[in-house]
């Protein structure tokens, strides 16, 4: 999520102290302020003293995961934090849970790629997540609306806050939310839902009851020491952008995205009743039938297949032209081409002589003597 207002110089692109050098970006003094609740004691963050006073000028243009983190970036590190999105990162500060692993020395980042990256631990890291989004949440940077375009068809019983470029049709019931963009040409079904900051590119097709946009399942425990008891939700702002000539199935759900949107590349096809969680990144071309579902902050290549009924857990890579047999459930990371099946998803051929052997097993010709 980018702040609004940000500038920055084409010569400072790679100088995290100065790159966002204007009013709206937060420094370190309000995030360390906002922060303050979840800190370790200073005395448990190595060279805190230090650290703290040589950050007094930095500023933040945006608040990013970390996989899509740059040079002035605020951003966050867990414990399901991949080791390979660690030694990619680029960030002005990380915010690390303390369970988050090891991380620093004196105080910053032992990347691979950027070994000076300042860092702040806190005892929760989605509690610190959650009130900075909420305290920072009106000067987030959003698309500026356009005035909606000619041609646009808009049932009676719709209702539309949002912008249509143009020869949009909207459908009896179906709502659309300020600050939402709908490409030219695109159709929404009836009773479909387009929720604020989700942009649907031009020649789409959201069939009847799809949601786009809601929060995702977001949920955490109240940190310790809090008022707070049982579990507390995380806002989800950064909405929802899907390309063109995409097809969302009717009662399908895309959720919106926490700290950078949840994004659909062009020509995906959703079949009814797929489930799309926060912060999920595809590629073009993915085709996804009926009842599958992919958890939050997965990325997927290009041309992704999945059968009906197949999952993929969260915080995975897909390469490009990965297939998912029905009824699979993906729980690793997995290179170009792979072609998977079962549970815990492997590769299809492994799977197929897996089931022949057990199939074998129930014959009486394969039973073992008794003893």
């Amino acid at each position: 999520m980018r702040f609004r207002g940000v500038e920055i110089a084409a010569e400072a692109a790679e100088d995290s102290a100065a790159y966002g050098l204007v009013a709206d970006a937060p420094g370190f003094a309000e995030i360390e302020s906002l922060c303050r609740p979840f800190l370790l004691a200073a005395a448990e963050i190595p060279g805190y003293r230090a650290l703290s006073a040589a950050l007094r000028s930095l500023r933040f243009d945006s608040i990013d995961s970390p996989e899509l983190s740059g040079p002035g970036s605020l951003t966050f590190l867990g414990p399901k934090t991949p080791l390979r999105v660690r030694r990619t990162l680029r960030a002005a500060l990380i915010i690390a849970e303390a369970e988050a692993g090891p991380l620093e020395s004196d105080g910053f980042f032992n990347g691979l790629d950027r070994p000076d990256i300042p860092i702040l631990r806190v005892t929760s890291m989605h509690a610190a997540m959650a009130a900075l989004l909420a305290a920072l949440s009106d000067r987030f940077h959003y698309p500026t609306p356009h005035a909606s375009g000619p041609g646009n068809r808009i049932a009676p019983g719709a209702s539309v806050h949002g912008c249509l470029e143009g020869d949009v049709m909207v459908e009896a019931g179906a709502y659309v939310d300020q600050g939402a963009y709908i490409g030219a040409g695109s159709r929404i079904g009836p009773n479909a839902v387009i929720q604020g900051h989700c942009r649907i590119g031009r020649g789409c097709v959201i069939q009847a009851g799809a949601v786009i946009g809601c929060d995702g399942f977001g949920f955490f425990p109240a940190p310790a020491g809090s008022q707070a008891r049982g579990l507390m939700v995380m806002p989800h702002p950064a909405g929802v952008e899907i390309g063109e000539d995409c097809w969302i199935g009717a009662n399908a759900v895309v959720a919106a995205g926490v700290l950078n949107s949840t994004v659909l590349g062009r020509g995906c096809k959703l079949d009814s009743h797929v489930q799309i969680a926060h912060n999920v990144r595809l590629g073009d071309d993915c085709l996804l039938a009926s009842q599958s579902g992919i958890a939050g902050s997965t990325v997927a290549g290009h041309r992704l297949r999945m059968g009906g009924a197949a999952k993929v857990d969260g915080h995975l890579l897909l390469g490009n032209d990965v297939s998912v047999a029905a009824c699979s459930g993906v729980t690793k990371d997995w290179a170009d081409g792979a072609v998977v099946a079962g549970f815990p998803a492997r590769p299809i051929r492994e799977w197929r002589r897996g089931q022949i052997r057990l199939k074998a097993l129930g014959r009486p010709d394969a039973a073992e003597p008794d003893p």
